[in-house]
């Protein structure tokens, strides 16, 4: 009897044995699902963040470009010549030359999208017109197509950009800084968008 009993014990032993098997095989999927499941998550979230920060610098010349829809339509008419920041980065001031060569200075809000006071007509005289037409006449890349040229060499904020006279050659010249906190001056051609300078500005 005892003999029995001892055999009938081991054979439960060894059944609870073979059946507890595929439950620590199921526990252990689990686990290896779970890692992976976790694996993915980072992934992803790290994809997310890095989505995130590109998309950060890609916004990070709307405001400017809000500004100068904003000045122009101030005016009504005309072509913009300058944008930068000022006020530490609180507001824009734009510069519109309408067809007849007059200045038009506007100033916006930080986010570009409205006008703060009234725009102002700058005292022009027969030079200061010549020199606008010129400008304008010069640059088939409008202010927009600067900005993305910029855009397209460093990525970072626009802090300003106008046209201007380099060696006799009509060009927008302008500061980028990037995530660093380094300014990139550059200056490209207005007809064409080729780079004519491009240099890092240590004077800050």
């Amino acid at each position: 009897m005892n003999a029995l009993r001892t055999t009938a014990a081991r054979s439960t032993r060894r059944v609870v044995g073979l059946a507890a098997v595929p439950l620590v095989a199921s526990l252990a999927l689990v686990g290896c699902s779970s890692a992976q499941s976790d694996g993915a998550s980072s992934t992803s979230s790290s994809s997310s963040s890095g989505s995130a920060s590109s998309g950060a610098t890609a916004a990070s010349n709307d405001a400017l470009r809000a500004a100068v829809a904003t000045a122009r339509d101030a005016v009504e008419s005309g072509t913009v010549i300058s944008v930068e920041q000022e006020q530490n980065g609180t507001a824009y001031e734009v510069l519109v030359v309408t067809d007849d060569g007059t200045e038009h200075e506007v100033h916006t809000n930080e986010a570009g999208t409205a006008v703060t006071g009234s725009p102002r007509t700058e005292t022009s005289d027969a030079d200061d017109r010549a020199e606008n037409e010129r400008f304008t006449s010069a640059a088939d890349l409008a202010v927009g197509d600067a900005v993305g040229r910029f855009e397209d060499l460093h990525a970072g904020a626009i802090t300003e950009l106008g046209l201007d006279d380099h060696l006799g050659k009509v060009v927008w010249e302008g500061d980028v800084r990037d995530a660093s906190g380094t300014k990139h001056s550059v200056r490209i051609d207005a007809g064409t968008g080729e780079v004519v300078t491009d240099e890092v500005d240590t004077d800050d």
